[in-house]
């Protein structure tokens, strides 16, 4: 009786064991996917950002320019 009562106890707690190590990977997961998903937001917020720099740090002459080179470079990735 006392076996299969330590056999029982020792399947419950390997079991509540790998019940908290899935539910806590499936945490680390979700909690990656979120910053990953906000990284890409910020990097095209910045890139917006930098252009629009650009063109209004630019003289009027260049303009154009500067905006065929940056569409160019749009392309490109």
């Amino acid at each position: 009786m006392a076996e299969a009562a330590y056999a029982l106890l020792s399947l419950a707690f390997g079991a509540g064991g790998a019940w908290f190590l899935i539910r806590q990977s499936r945490k680390d997961v979700n909690g990656l996917g979120r910053k990953l998903g906000g990284e890409i937001e910020r990097s095209a917020a910045r890139h917006h950002n930098v252009t629009l720099a650009l063109m209004l740090a630019a003289p009027e002459e260049k303009k154009a320019e500067i905006a065929r080179l940056l569409r160019q470079g749009e392309g490109d990735s």
